[in-house]
């Protein structure tokens, strides 16, 4: 025992690099928009059963992401990203609420992670989305004296200013992090009171595949969730395998395959409703005011129509295929 207390101790002083915190968090936030491509794809595919999912995807990723980070948090001391590479979280200060040896943060530092890891990203996504759309309005002119619009436009300036300042706070913590003058490499844990340490090899090391095949054939699941990060690990590595076999499977099929040869495809059949809306936006059935394509599914609106219909519902109001407002084309006609 005193020679694990020994080894555990030394391993909790290792402080990570740089680069090890910068690739966790680059990790933590590629997962999103992995998964709402994967969400698209499926609206696009099934529109009828999972086309809702568009229009709802940040709260159903903030109820996923919730359950995921608490698990990590519970069993690891870690995010998910953090458990990937390695590390772990521990009090700055000394906590006698905190046990090394089963790895087990206080339980307000949890709950502090769980809000600075899922709730404070949600709510900062939200306030980027209705800034970018206050300040396209303001672009495009459509902001005028009122009260409401100059308080948006100052609320734009705000955060504007607000955004710079919490740049450059981070920029300076991680330059005090390399220098040693600071145990948390971002304002979000200095303010927590938390720091990232390498996580102990015992403790990396003390699941298998063996247990972990053999805590389900014996119906001991908790035992099998909590060997996560090593089918986690598993999984992503068998995905950038994967992705590498398809990238090759189309480059020799791309080079194999003769454009000659290729049949040009059948033309589209007219759509009586296209011809119905002829030069009129689909929404309004007026003539076009900034005539605006979809290139979803190629229909051209009023920029104001499909703006605010696409901001609203995430789908194309003729076809219902997913849709993004950053998607829409303007059109420059005589």
């Amino acid at each position: 025992m005193a020679v694990y207390a020994a080894h555990l101790t030394r391993t909790l002083q290792g402080t990570p690099s740089i680069f090890q915190v910068t690739a966790q968090e680059a990790l933590g936030t590629t997962v999103k928009p992995a998964l709402r491509k994967l969400i698209e794809y499926l609206a696009e595919v099934y529109p009828d059963k999972c086309g809702w999912c568009v229009p709802w995807y940040d709260e159903l990723y903030l109820l996923f992401d919730c359950c995921l980070q608490y698990h990590y948090l519970k069993h690891y001391a870690a995010s998910f990203s953090e458990s990937f590479y390695g590390l772990l979280r521990v009090p700055t200060t000394v906590s006698s609420e905190f046990n090394p040896g089963n790895l087990r943060l206080p339980e307000m530092l949890e709950y502090g992670s769980v809000a600075l890891l899922v709730l404070v990203p949600y709510i900062k996504d939200k306030m980027e989305k209705i800034v970018d759309r206050w300040r396209e309005d303001d672009e495009d002119g459509r902001l005028g004296k009122s009260k409401p619009d100059r308080a948006r436009k100052a609320a734009i300036k705000i955060y504007a200013i607000v955004h710079l300042v919490a740049k450059s706070a981070r920029l300076v913590q991680a330059a005090r992090y390399m220098t040693g003058a600071t145990r948390s490499h971002c304002p979000e844990l200095a303010l927590l009171g938390v720091s990232l340490r390498d996580a102990p090899l015992l403790h990396r090391d003390t699941y298998t595949w063996t247990g972990f095949f053999k805590n389900l054939l014996t119906g001991q699941f908790r035992g099998a969730a909590v060997s996560f990060p090593m089918v986690g690990g598993a999984v992503l590595r068998g995905v950038q395998y994967g992705a590498f076999v398809v990238q090759l499977l189309r480059w020799w099929d791309a080079r194999a395959a003769s454009h000659a040869a290729l049949q040009p495809p059948p033309a589209p059949q007219p759509d009586e409703r296209a011809v119905r809306w002829k030069n009129k936006c689909p929404i309004c059935l007026q003539t076009w005011k900034i005539p605006t394509v979809l290139p979803v599914s190629g229909y051209i609106f009023c920029y104001v129509c499909i703006s605010r219909h696409v901001r609203a519902r995430a789908t194309c109001p003729v076809t219902r295929c997913p849709a993004a407002e950053s998607s829409l084309v303007r059109l420059y006609v005589d």
